[in-house]
């Protein structure tokens, strides 16, 4: 109860510098948003920020945000109207597409590859090549770096089984000890755990391949003819984490503050606030990173290159056994709407 009172307060500046005034709670229509993950984590923060300072209720929305078992489980959810949105990775997505499923991707925000290989600063590997024969480790064998993990080391031609192989190391600590003590040469998990990682004094190599960089990660999603029916709606949606990502970029402290505020469950037991804060702030910063703007283009923006380098390397590593057309998997056009300043809503 002290930590939150106490963030509440904290963050008290922030808000009072202009934070608009809320439509009535009954006002606003709720929407359920997954993201595919075992727990909330700092990808969340431009929501917190969202609600916070009143951007989604400016829109007349209120984000109920759920995690799930993986991207599968997120399309599953959506394609059965038990969900309207979720930011998966798009590798299911395609898949799913494939065979018929109408989706629709409407705002990228990491727009390169935020699954990298980390080895030890100080160990012995230093290029890719230097992985022939070694172990590396995952945090599932059921995880997209499963794949991703192959394409990586395709690139210096090592072949898993051959040339290499993967284990399951599990998550957290357990995964660091692993690399730290040799039981795997490399790790492949995400950017935003290997922050945490250096948050706890490791330092990383981090070894990734060109044709791997441009696949981007995380981005937001829903059915064709949710979008189709509901413009309007999912414009407002994602102008709202668009403005809750530059407040973010802006004022790190705050958005962090309105995060721990927003998921009190995510502060971390005996560390102080201020350590939690300082914490957070470095995977905050790494997230943020791997999210730039495209040169030249509005926040949201798809490369249409960048979904060829995505089935490209899925049809390489087995994911599928031919390429398909993505250019019905997403769009740009609401990409306008969503960067221009908020129409406020009659109270």
């Amino acid at each position: 109860m002290k930590r939150t009172v106490a963030l509440s307060l904290l963050l008290a500046a922030a808000t009072a510098l202009g934070a608009p005034a809320t439509m009535a709670q009954a006002q606003l229509k709720t929407v359920i948003l997954l993201q595919p993950v075992p727990q909330i984590d700092i990808r969340n923060a431009p929501w917190a920020v969202a609600e916070e300072m009143g951007y989604l209720a400016e829109e007349g929305l209120k984000v109920d945000i759920r995690t799930a078992k993986g991207a599968s489980v997120v399309i599953q959810q959506i394609l059965n109207g038990s969900a309207q949105y979720g930011m998966p990775p798009p590798e299911n997505a395609v898949v799913a597409y494939q065979k018929g499923a109408a989706l629709k991707f409407f705002y990228a925000f990491t727009s390169k590859s935020p699954f990298p290989l980390a080895v030890m600063a100080d160990g012995p590997i230093k290029t890719l090549a230097d992985l022939k024969g070694k172990a590396i480790g995952l945090h599932s064998l059921t995880a997209v770096q499963f794949y991703t993990t192959q394409a990586i080391l395709d690139s210096v031609d090592l072949k898993l089984d051959r040339d290499f192989k993967m284990v399951d190391v599990g998550a957290g600590i357990a995964a660091l000890k692993a690399l730290e003590t040799g039981q795997i040469a490399a790790l492949s998990t995400n950017v935003l755990n290997y922050a945490g990682f250096e948050n706890r004094g490791a330092k990383f190599r981090y070894l990734i391949s060109p044709q791997v960089a441009p696949i981007f990660g995380w981005s937001m999603m829903t059915s064709a003819d949710y979008l189709e029916k509901n413009r309007a709606e999912a414009v407002g949606l994602a102008r709202a984490f668009n403005r809750g990502q530059l407040f973010c970029r802006e004022k790190t402290e705050a958005c962090v503050k309105a995060y721990y505020k927003r998921f009190p469950e995510t502060l971390p037991p005996g560390v102080s606030e201020e350590q939690a804060v300082k914490d957070q702030l470095r995977i905050l910063e790494v997230f943020l990173e791997y999210a730039p703007k495209a040169e030249g283009q509005p926040w949201g923006y798809y490369d249409p290159k960048a979904w060829t380098a995505v089935v490209d390397y899925m049809v390489a590593t087995g994911q599928m056994e031919k390429p398909v057309d993505t250019t019905g998997l997403y769009t740009n056009d609401l990409l306008a709407d969503i960067n221009a300043a908020p129409k406020t809503k009659t109270q």
